[in-house]
Parts: C-alpha cells; sequence; structure tokens
C-alpha cells in the first residue's frame, strides 16, 4: 500500500512530540505544578508554561510561516492545566489529560503536513487486517488475563495454606502485576528469539523474592511463591513457541492469484 508520509513528515512528527515530552515532563517540575495547585488562572506559572511550550513546538518544528502553532499550543497547554489542576490527581485523569493533548498534537501535524487525515488514518490502520497482527494481539491478550485466571485456579490450595500460616502481607495486587509483567517479558523475549534474556529473568526474580523467605519458616510461601513463578514462565514460553510458529505458517494472499507461498515472520528484523 503506498505510504502517504515522507521521511520530513515523519522527522516533524518526532519533533513535535520531543518538544510535548520536554515541556510537559521537564520543564513542569513539582514546584510550578505546586503552585497551579494554589493559584490555578491566576498562576502565572501556569501561562509561563504555555508560552514554553509553544516557543518550544515551533522552534522544534521550523516551519517559520505556520505563526499560529505556538498559539494552539500555547492555548491547548493553559487549558489542560488550569482545567486538570483543581481535579483529584487520579491515573484516569492523568491518562485522559495526556490522550487529549497528543489529539490535538496530531491536529497540529496533519495541518502542517497539508495531508490528507482519511488518507493518513487508513494507512495507519491498514495493518489491522493481518493475520499476524491479530495473532500477536491475541497472545498478548492471553498471558495478562486468561493465563492469570489459570494460574490463580492452579494454586488456590496452596494460596489458601500460605495465607493461614503468614501474618505478613505484601503491597495489594503487586504479585498479580509482577505476574502480568513477567509474562509479556517472556513472550517478547520468545517472539524476539532473546531466549538468554529468560534466565536473567529467572535469577533477577529469584533473587528479589526468595530472598525474605529463607528461613524455614517461610518455606512453604517460598514454595508457594515458585510454584506460582514456575507456571507462569511455562504458560508464557508455550504460548510465545506457539504464536512464533503462527507467525511463520505458510500463508497465501487473498489478493494473489500465484501458486506461490509466502512465509510470514512480524518478529524478524
Amino acid at each position: 500500500m503506498h505510504c502517504p508520509l515522507n521521511h520530513d513528515d515523519v522527522s516533524l512528527l518526532l519533533r513535535l512530540v520531543i518538544a510535548y515530552v520536554v515541556a510537559d515532563f521537564s520543564f513542569q517540575r513539582n514546584s510550578l505544578t505546586g503552585s497551579q495547585f494554589c493559584k490555578t488562572w491566576r498562576s502565572g506559572w501556569l501561562y509561563m508554561h504555555g508560552a514554553f511550550a509553544g516557543a518550544l513546538a515551533y522552534t522544534l518544528a521550523g516551519l517559520w510561516s505556520a505563526i499560529w502553532l505556538p498559539f494552539i499550543i500555547f492555548i491547548a497547554h493553559v487549558l489542560r492545566d488550569g482545567l486538570t489542576s483543581p481535579q483529584e490527581d487520579t491515573n484516569r485523569l492523568f491518562l485522559l489529560d495526556h490522550l487529549g493533548y497528543l489529539i490535538i498534537l496530531l491536529g497540529c501535524w496533519i495541518l502542517l503536513i497539508r495531508g490528507d487525515p482519511s488518507e493518513i488514518a487508513i494507512f495507519l490502520f491498514s495493518h489491522t487486517s493481518d493475520v499476524r497482527f491479530w495473532t500477536i494481539i491475541l497472545s498478548y491478550l492471553l498471558v495478562i488475563w486468561p493465563a492469570g485466571t489459570l494460574i490463580g485456579r492452579i494454586t488456590k490450595p496452596w494460596r489458601n495454606e500460605v495465607i493461614k500460616e503468614t501474618s505478613s502481607h505484601g503491597l495489594e495486587k503487586a504479585g498479580l502485576w509482577i505476574g502480568r509483567l513477567e509474562r509479556i517479558l517472556i513472550l517478547t523475549f520468545v517472539l524476539l528469539k532473546h531466549f538468554e534474556a529468560i534466565g536473567l529473568l529467572i535469577a533477577a526474580k529469584s533473587i528479589l523474592r526468595f530472598g525474605e523467605t529463607r528461613t524455614s519458616n517461610h518455606r512453604k510461601e517460598a514454595e508457594y511463591i515458585l510454584i506460582g513463578t514456575m507456571i507462569s514462565f511455562v504458560i508464557a514460553i508455550i504460548l510465545g513457541i506457539c504464536t512464533s510458529w503462527m507467525l511463520q505458517y505458510p500463508l497465501v494472499p487473498e489478493h494473489s492469484k500465484s501458486d506461490n507461498v509466502d512465509y510470514y515472520d512480524l518478529f524478524e528484523i
């Protein structure tokens, strides 16, 4: 499929994103955000931050004829910070805040390159009809949720026994997220064919998780953690191997009428 974007278009988008990252995560420090929370719309830092973000985006873009760009960025930043500062600082608000600004930034970029939004959208989402894309998405979904549910059911008898004899409790849902992240990493390593990294992950987790369970009083807890870890690793590795096999499975494109068979490997570099 013809790509409607050239090297300069992508470079411009990257420069705008760099300006956004620097302005939002480097310049806007705790002292500045504290001033915004105290004064909101009357805070001088609020407008200084917006002016800095607009000037930085305009400078990095290098399109001096687009005099409207710094004003759009300035208004977007001031409205964002002014409206969100009085709100409770939650993860949902954080994500919505930055997602909304990125959409505005993407709109400015499309205007700067004078591109056709529909054509760009069709190109960016053209891969969604690819079997490989959905195979990988399904694999990650499986290791995040169904795998965790399966591990929980298998280890439930031992978990109840450990809870009865253990008085100490860790962070809420910490084990859940540790398991999800480790399975995501293992699946990624298998798809990238970096099996040696799995060994490093096992060693790192062994040091961190088993360090406090070396005494005889914590033997059951150590065995419970080891069982859950091994099941988690086995599921992720097997699923990664199956996914790799499916990615290399011979597929004949529907639009092709020839007898040639193409072998696809999305992770092959």
